[in-house]
């Protein structure tokens, strides 16, 4: 089985903290319609070369699914459908923004009725802050009041195979009361999200801190690289620049103690974390988000996206282990061009990005991958080579510290580590 990630690169505006690939585009435009041709010509690539068809998980993703309309998401569906087979699809996942209200609720509607059938049907809403200052700051198009009133209207078209996530992110804006407790702004919010929280339709939830969003890239190292070199402070402000202006934020410990206010009423409505960044109620975890933390194999569609093969899936496909010389990798990775243009016409991978993996790299990327896990590292034994020459002191301090629990045979951050993942990734691995 394999997953497919497709990249929708299209936004109604740039959100000010974004560094994704992203282009503000009219959903009417006409061009879109070129653009998924050549998404086509890419998916018939990939069913013509990889022997498993199989499905595990779709996902639509990047920049705003719903901005070429439910109508061409749909398409792309069954287009998908009748060249690889959905018929074991444990997932198919949509990001979406909650704006414009009617459009989306309509969106979801419509695919509601068009796949009833789909084991798991997974929508995740950008909410991102219920602080208004917030979101006019970051350019997000609404306000508290307009979420409250498509939330309300959103809990009505929940059915049996839907799954609703929402995304939050901790942008480190958060008052202190009289009695000297850190908390959110506004008490009316507060006492919104504690009730949307405990509301039994909230399945799970996506909680990030603004200084993790820029430069990430998901399923690589890359993605802790990204976030440990990107930080360039100026006094006690955070900045994050997007492709046309500079936005400032908070400073990393506010950033942080707003995401711990948050994480504490995420937990205390019963959700568990099963991943650094997300939280969810009892069998309502991202499938397709563990297929990357468990290395499992995925291919990416259209501009940007990024593509990751393990050596034993490339040995049962032989069209695409072709490509590859002797002796086989153990993993490979590559990402797709940038360009739109050459996208469409047909120079579609990024030659500069194809990694290609020996056994050490693909256990660099387990540690980093699965450590991210509430599961954590099994058999760590085999990682020792990787570490660092006092990581058995090191690892002493962190079990001291309640920051790990381990045994010698597995090593599991406990929440307080999660919080430091990545210090604790730069203090153990002896290369990034």
């Amino acid at each position: 089985m394999i997953s497919l990630y497709i990249h929708i690169p299209f936004c109604a505006s740039k959100c000010a903290y974004c560094s994704f690939n992203s282009t503000p585009t009219d959903s009417s435009d006409i061009i879109i319609d070129s653009y998924i041709e050549a998404l086509k010509k890419e998916i018939n690539y990939y069913s013509e070369t990889l022997t498993d068809k199989t499905i595990k998980t779709l996902y639509f993703w990047w920049g705003t699914p719903s901005r070429i309309w439910v109508t061409r998401i749909i398409d792309i569906i069954e287009y998908i459908a009748h060249k690889f087979d959905l018929e074991d699809l444990a997932e198919l996942s949509i990001e979406l923004n909650p704006y414009p209200e009617q459009e989306i609720l309509a969106f979801v509607n419509i695919l509601n009725k068009k796949y009833p059938k789909i084991s798991r049907l997974r929508y995740s809403f950008g909410i991102q802050s219920f602080d208004d200052e917030v979101l006019k700051l970051t350019w997000r198009a609404y306000s508290f009041g307009s979420i409250v009133e498509f939330l309300r209207a959103l809990v009505h078209l929940k059915q049996d195979n839907n799954v609703f996530n929402f995304d939050f992110i901790a942008f480190g804006k958060f008052q202190i009361n009289k009695n000297w407790f850190k908390q959110l702004r506004h008490e009316f919010k507060r006492e919104f999200l504690h009730k949307f929280l405990n509301s039994g339709y909230v399945d799970s939830i996506s909680l990030y801190t603004i200084e993790g969003i820029k430069d990430q890239e998901v399923g690589t190292r890359n993605e802790v690289k990204g976030k440990i070199n990107e930080a360039k402070r100026t006094s006690n402000m955070t900045q994050v620049s997007s492709p046309t202006s500079q936005k400032w934020f908070w400073s990393d410990e506010e950033i942080m103690e707003e995401f711990l206010i948050l994480k504490g009423m995420i937990e205390d409505a019963g959700f568990g974390r099963y991943e650094i960044s997300n939280f969810a109620q009892a069998s309502k975890a991202s499938i397709h988000n563990m297929v990357y933390r468990s290395m499992e194999p995925y291919i990416g569609i259209w501009i940007s996206a990024a593509s990751f093969i393990n050596g034993q899936w490339l040995m049962t496909n032989d069209k695409l282990l072709q490509q590859f010389k002797n002796p086989i990798p153990s993993g490979i990775r590559w990402t797709n061009t940038s360009d739109i243009k050459k996208y469409i016409e047909g120079i579609r991978i990024d030659e500069s990005t194809v990694q290609t993996m020996n056994e050490s790299d693909l256990l660099i990327e387990e540690f980093f991958l699965r450590l991210r896990t509430r599961e954590g590292i099994a058999n760590f034994s085999k990682f020792i080579p990787l570490l660092v020459p006092n990581h058995q002191w090191l690892l002493d301090i962190y079990k001291k510290e309640w920051l790990v629990n381990f045994d010698w045979n597995k090593l599991q951050l406990t929440d307080l580590g999660m919080n430091v993942y990545n210090t604790m990734i730069t203090d153990l691995l002896q290369k990034i």
